[in-house]
């Protein structure tokens, strides 16, 4: 049949991803003075810290439930490679990354990619069946979305000037 997979397990490395999000766009922010990019990294830091705060309820509320697979043990390990290759998963390279940022445009690629892999990674945990957060979790991708469009916006008007 199934295997019990713990739901939390992969809503507790939501919240790791928006923790690391967050110093991302914190340290992103300080090296710049241009008061829009200041602003919108200044911003979208607190937008993980919403979205962090989310995932704590939901895993804290979240149970187990039974996925049917042709191998047992497959969805685990799925799962367990998919959270690894996300961009935000491993804080010392969040700073390595940090530390290569030398040009606005360097920094609003960086984000762009981060906020496109959380989209995936939250389309993914959206369809866990059984799970009864969805609606928050399709919210959550909404945001995602609506800070992808900021980003985008914000390297356009760059390219303007």
């Amino acid at each position: 049949m199934g295997i019990l997979f713990d739901v939390s397990e992969v809503l507790n490395f939501a919240v790791y991803i928006e923790q690391n999000g967050f110093e991302f766009y914190s340290e992103a922010a300080k090296k710049f003075s241009a008061p829009n990019i200041v602003e919108l990294f200044k911003h979208l830091a607190g937008e993980e810290i919403k979205h962090e705060n989310l995932f704590k309820k939901m895993a804290d509320a979240a149970g187990g439930f039974e996925i049917e697979e042709s191998v047992a043990g497959e969805y685990k390990d799925y799962m367990k490679e998919f959270c690894k290759n996300h961009s935000l998963a491993d804080r010392d390279a969040i700073k390595g990354k940090v530390a290569g940022i030398h040009t606005i445009e360097d920094a609003l690629e960086m984000a762009l990619s981060f906020e496109k892999d959380s989209v995936v990674f939250f389309a993914e945990i959206k369809e866990l069946t059984g799970f009864d957060g969805k609606g928050s979790v399709e919210q959550v991708i909404r945001e995602e979305l609506s800070h992808i469009r900021k980003l985008l916006m914000m390297k356009k008007a760059l390219q303007a000037k």
